[in-house]
C-alpha cells in the first residue's frame, strides 16, 4: 500500500480543491518582481495622493495611440481632492463649538491642555505636601530614617503620578484624534 504525497517541507497541507492553490516563489536568482527597484526605469512611486499615469516610453506605458480610456476621462476621478477637509468651520470658536448641539466640533480637543496643565499642578501641590510631611517627620524624637525616606519618595511619587495622568490624557487625544481623523476620511469619500 502507498501512501498519498504529502505537502513539500514547510508548505501546509491542503487537501485536492480546497482553497487557493500555494503561492509559488520566483525562480533562484531572479528578483520577485522582476527587475529589482534599483534598475527600474521612471520616477519612485509616490504614497499617496491620486494616482498617476506612468511617465511616456515606459514599458507599463501602452503609448499615445493605445489608450484606452474614453476621451474627456483625463485626470483623477471626480470628488478627487488632495486638500484635507476642515474639521471645523471656520468662524467656530471655543464657544461655538461648546453651543454645536450636533457634535460636530469637538471641544475636549481644546480643553485637554488646560487640564494637563491644571493636573500637572495638583501633582506638584501633592508632591510638597509628601515633602512637607517628611520634613514634619524627620523633626519628631526618632523619625529621622523614616522622615528622610517619605522626603526621597516625593519625586518618585511626582513622576509616577504625572507618568499615570499623561497615559489618560493621551488615551483621551488619541480616541478623539482618531474621530477627527475618520470624519476627513469619510469626507474625502
Amino acid at each position: 500500500m502507498t501512501t498519498p504525497p504529502g505537502p513539500a517541507p514547510g508548505q501546509p497541507y491542503r487537501p485536492e480543491g480546497y482553497g487557493p492553490p500555494p503561492l509559488q516563489g520566483p525562480p533562484p536568482g531572479q528578483h520577485p518582481m522582476g527587475v529589482p527597484p534599483a534598475q527600474r526605469p521612471g520616477p519612485p512611486p509616490r504614497l499617496g495622493g491620486p494616482p498617476q499615469s506612468p511617465p511616456q516610453g515606459s514599458p507599463r506605458d501602452p503609448g499615445p495611440d493605445r489608450r484606452t480610456e474614453a476621451p474627456g476621462q483625463a485626470g483623477p476621478p471626480e470628488g478627487w481632492d488632495n486638500t484635507p477637509a476642515p474639521t471645523a468651520a471656520p468662524g467656530k470658536g471655543f464657544v461655538g463649538a461648546l453651543l454645536d448641539f450636533n457634535f460636530n466640533h469637538l471641544v475636549t480637543t481644546k480643553l485637554i491642555k488646560v487640564f494637563y496643565g491644571l493636573a500637572l499642578l495638583m501633582i506638584s501641590a501633592s508632591a510638597f505636601v509628601v515633602l512637607y510631611l517628611g520634613l514634619w517627620v524627620f523633626s519628631l524624637r526618632n523619625g529621622q530614617f523614616l522622615g528622610v525616606l517619605v522626603m526621597l519618595s516625593s519625586p518618585f511619587i511626582w513622576l509616577f503620578e504625572a507618568v499615570l495622568v499623561r497615559i489618560f490624557m493621551e488615551s483621551i487625544i488619541v480616541r478623539f484624534k482618531t474621530a477627527e481623523y475618520l470624519r476627513i476620511i469619510k469626507d474625502k469619500l
